[in-house]
């Protein structure tokens, strides 16, 4: 049976993305929470987030510099090393964050490669839609409401943007897709690897159309805006879905 654990990161702005608050909640219900006093400045827009500040950061060290807590045990690791720690970790477990892409990156920037990935961000975009649209958003916290997983959550873990809390959350989130569809966990794997889905566009003379409809109605249109996109890869790929794959998934 796989091996899975649960993170998020907390970092200084979205460019440099060094890292000052990392947690893990590991399956089987062991719990890390660390924070870092970054290389990089705390953006203020950072800081309006997850409310880490200088003043509170400056007391813990470099991430290159973490040893793990003298009072964290986990019996299959015996190191003191958090970054040997984590590396250990990415062969061992499937990791999973939502929005996984930037976590991992955060990770990868301080020597830490996560070869198996599983992004709830884009297993809910594959999932939940309303009369074949996207929901409203696809956000954590978003879908904490929606699906009402807050009725369950453990309360001393429910502070929004706490990268310990969200994984509180994120595990909820897993489980509930987990349940409530038959993604096996390849298939959870591969949906990651793939462009997040897309059931409509929310801009141009179709906003708010569903792109199956457009590509019956227009198809020259989405040729053209495939054309002229860009930076815009998930909408691409989505457009050849609609286009040329009579708008399926790899798992119709």
């Amino acid at each position: 049976m796989e091996k899975i654990l649960f993170f998020d990161t907390e970092t200084t702005d979205i460019q440099s993305k060094d890292i000052v608050q990392l947690a893990i909640l590991k399956d089987s219900g062991e719990i890390l929470n660390m924070y870092f006093n970054p290389i990089q400045k705390v953006s203020y827009s950072a800081m309006a987030i997850h409310h880490l500040t200088p003043e509170f950061l400056k007391r813990y060290q470099p991430f290159q510099d973490a040893t793990l807590p003298k009072d964290f045990k986990d019996v299959e690791y015996k190191g003191t090393q958090l970054k040997e720690y984590l590396q250990y970790l990415a062969k061992e477990y499937i990791w999973v964050a939502h929005n996984i892409e930037f976590d991992a990156e955060v990770l990868e920037k301080k020597g830490i490669d996560i070869p198996k990935k599983i992004c709830t961000f884009k297993l809910a975009r594959n999932m939940f839609e309303e009369e074949g649209m996207d929901i409203e958003s696809y956000s954590l916290q978003y879908l904490r409401y929606y699906l009402g997983l807050y009725k369950k959550e453990n309360k001393e873990h429910n502070k929004a943007h706490d990268a310990l809390s969200d994984v509180f959350f994120l595990r909820d989130l897993y489980k509930y897709i987990e349940k409530n569809s038959k993604f096996t966990t390849e298939q959870m794997i591969q949906i990651t690897r793939e462009p997040a889905f897309m059931r409509n566009i929310n801009f141009g003379k179709y906003a708010g159309r569903a792109l199956v409809d457009i590509a019956k109605e227009d198809r020259g249109y989405l040729e053209w805006l495939k054309e002229n996109l860009t930076e815009k890869d998930d909408l691409e790929w989505n457009i050849d879905r609609v286009l040329y794959a009579g708008g399926k998934t790899l798992f119709d």
